[in-house]
């Protein structure tokens, strides 16, 4: 069997053959050899041995000038990076054997496709004792064995993703213990149900994926806010959800179209203006969706995690399901605050107020200064609530669209002056100015004077300053 190996792999499959001990077997295993026999690129490799992998992690790391830690020391995983904090930065995994020997190691797996081993000294031979190849072949998902999802039930997750990943149908066992161990995802740090979730976003048509999470049971277990599927597919709790799955297939669609070098196009008269007014900030919009909130956490993912859990209905504001979630995942400082901002901007009721009129200046102006970075975002999801809010209410709908719109526009034209806004007077002024002590007011002043200069209804230094007076006189300061 030939397999397509890269310049690359065979510089780090030689390097590993000249240090190995001799007659030491090493295997390269797991989604490499996956990836291999599709004739897809490899990027990161792991290896398994008997034992001495810390040895050989050390050693590779010497001969390629890389770098090398322990993963787990216990089970002998190791890991050597090269190229690293570059774009071409790889990851090689070097561990030992779970079980005794390469057959119980390869048992211990998730799935089958997953299971299958070379040996570097023999490539042309694949190991495949539990039909990961045939397995490929015929479109099957198949646990390597029935006790893989109990063992790790982040696996549930995984399956779901491995499924989409590489089209392929989950067998019918597999599928039944599945079910079984969704329960067990309790004991699932937030930190790896988070991970793995994410990795599920960064895979194609993800809102099938979270179709099939949320029938399986796997959704309302890691989000307890989302009621559990129902066999009644007309239930008001599955109607919920549907509303909600269709708010991330239309952020989907959206993001494709964005996406595509043909530019943001419609078979509709009724989108062709909406779009057209979207495609004037395509290229910008694309390099914010991919801005990294927190490193390997995008932008693009966090909008759809917001999509599937905002819930704005009356009664809902002191039950956040996005912070509750943002803490279960233990999401970074950034993360919490991005999302937090959109969640609050939805329940103040700006929203409801911008399906029934255009937002004034000053509205618009406060909403994105109080959303800062997440401004487009909100935006965006704006004009996705839009679509499955609003749509038997088309007067409402286009307005909300076109409230939308405006504010993208207004942010990607303005949004420097409101996060750094470049003021006529700072506060150290205006307290010389004014004969005023330090204090709150000064912050007051400041902030009233960002606006208006927003506005543009002070554009020099003495407008400022009569502004400062009539301010102070308002507030009976002066």
């Amino acid at each position: 069997m030939k397999h397509p190996v890269s310049p690359e792999f065979e510089r780090v499959l030689q390097a590993l053959r000249e240090i190995k001990a001799d007659g030491q077997k090493l295997y390269l295993v797991g989604g490499a050899v996956r990836d291999l026999l599709l004739g897809q690129p490899v990027h990161d490799f792991d290896f398994v041995t008997a034992q001495g992998s810390r040895e050989l992690a050390k050693a590779l790391r010497k001969k390629l000038a890389g770098a090398s830690f322990a993963l787990d020391d216990e089970r002998g995983f190791n890991r050597v990076i090269l190229d690293g904090g570059t774009p071409n930065e790889r990851h090689i995994d070097i561990a030992e054997f779970v079980g005794d020997d390469l057959q119980a190691d390869l048992r211990a797996r998730d799935f089958t496709i997953n299971a299958m081993v070379l040996d570097i000294d023999n490539l042309g031979v694949l190991i495949d004792p539990l039909g990961g190849e045939a397995d490929l072949k015929q479109g099957v998902l198949r646990e390597a064995s029935p006790d893989a999802f109990m063992n790790d039930p982040l696996r549930v997750m995984r399956a779901v993703r491995m499924a989409q990943a590489f089209n392929l149908g989950i067998s019918l066992k597999t599928l039944e213990h599945l079910r079984i161990a969704v329960k067990e995802l309790r004991r699932v740090s937030g930190e790896r149900i988070r991970d793995e979730f994410f990795k599920i976003l960064d895979e194609r048509d993800y809102e099938a994926s979270l179709r099939q999470m949320w029938e399986l049971g796997i959704l309302s277990e890691i989000f307890p806010c989302l009621p559990c599927y129902s066999l009644d597919g007309l239930s008001v709790s599955n109607q919920k959800v549907e509303k909600l799955l269709l708010r991330v297939k239309q952020l989907e669609q959206l993001y494709q179209d964005l996406e595509s070098e043909q530019g943001l196009v419609s078979t509709s008269a009724s989108e062709k203006q909406r779009l057209a007014h979207i495609a004037r900030w395509q290229e910008q919009l694309n390099v914010y969706l991919d801005v990294q909130i927190t490193p390997g956490r995008t932008v693009r993912n966090h909008l759809v995690l917001a999509a599937l859990l905002l819930d704005f209905e009356p009664g809902n504001a002191l039950d956040s399901s996005i912070q509750l979630v943002a803490n279960s995942f233990k999401l970074s400082n950034p993360e919490s605050d991005f999302l937090s901002r959109i969640e609050k901007a939805f329940l103040s009721g700006v929203f409801s107020v911008s399906c029934e009129r255009h937002l004034i200046d000053m509205e618009v102006y406060r909403l994105l200064k109080e959303l800062k970075i997440a401004s487009p975002a909100y935006a965006l999801l704006g004009l996705v609530l839009a679509d499955t809010e609003l749509e038997h209410a088309s007067k409402a709908l286009n307005i909300c669209q076109e409230n939308s719109l405006n504010l993208l526009s207004v942010w990607f034209q303005r949004g420097g002056e409101i996060l750094k806004p470049n003021l006529l007077m700072d506060g150290n002024e205006i307290m010389h100015y004014a004969g005023l002590a330090p204090g709150p007011i000064i912050g007051d002043l400041l902030e009233k004077l960002k606006e208006a200069q927003f506005l543009g209804l002070i554009n020099t230094i003495d407008q400022a300053k009569a502004f400062i007076d009539q301010e102070l006189v308002q507030n009976n300061k002066r």
